[in-house]
């Protein structure tokens, strides 16, 4: 783990830790093809679009995906779940070609031909009238940024995105869990950095 401190305000550091982020689907659109097989598409990640993870004492603290935090990724094995769980199956993946990922502009797009199964047909109803409307993905973040000034959290490298999950409930008490470790461990980290700093001052007019 390194941390590069060339700005007071944006220190960059690589956490090498496994995340959830839920959104809601965005874009998302409905169609069956020639097999009656139903396809399920949208955005499960928007770039530069900051997420409050959570917000304490009247301060938001935030997120944002940065535009090439995909460069170099690993997507080879993407697999499409309910509730990052198995109780529903694999809906679709990317090795056998059922789940296509593209990144452009905007964000990453996710194109998923569901299986004729009664779990997939049930999801996607849900999904198509409302009852789901949250998708979230598991990824390993290589490097990230924080702005102290503005409490905002830059995702800037993903090493590897694990699955894509249609959820429900998503695991609010977790991220809050996981986003108040990182931001205290961030605010500790930079008290240090700020307290040596006045030590080496001191330090210094002493000697001179």
């Amino acid at each position: 783990m390194t941390t590069t401190t060339t700005n007071p305000i944006k220190e960059t550091k690589k956490p090498n830790q496994k995340f959830n982020r839920t959104i809601e689907i965005r874009e998302a659109q409905f169609s069956e093809n020639e097999n009656n097989e139903k396809i399920l598409e949208g955005y499960a990640v928007v770039f530069d679009s900051p997420t409050v993870l959570y917000e304490y004492d009247g301060i938001e603290y935030k997120e944002i995906i940065a535009k090439d935090a995909f460069d170099n990724a690993d997507l080879k094995d993407i697999v499409l779940k309910y509730n990052h769980g198995d109780a529903k199956g694999i809906l679709a993946r990317t090795r056998n070609g059922s789940l296509q990922i593209t990144i452009d502009n905007h964000g990453l797009k996710f194109r998923a031909t569901l299986l004729n199964t009664q779990s997939s047909n049930e999801i996607y109803e849900c999904v198509k009238n409302g009852l789901l409307d949250k998708c979230s993905f598991a990824f390993r973040c290589e490097e990230d940024a924080y702005n102290q000034e503005t409490h905002t959290r830059t995702i800037l490298k993903i090493k590897r995105v694990y699955d894509l999950s249609v959820v429900d409930i998503p695991a609010y008490d977790d991220t809050n869990v996981e986003a108040r470790n990182y931001f205290d461990g961030r605010a500790k980290e930079i008290h240090a950095m700020e307290r040596a700093k006045r030590i080496q001052r001191l330090i210094c007019r002493t000697y001179l």
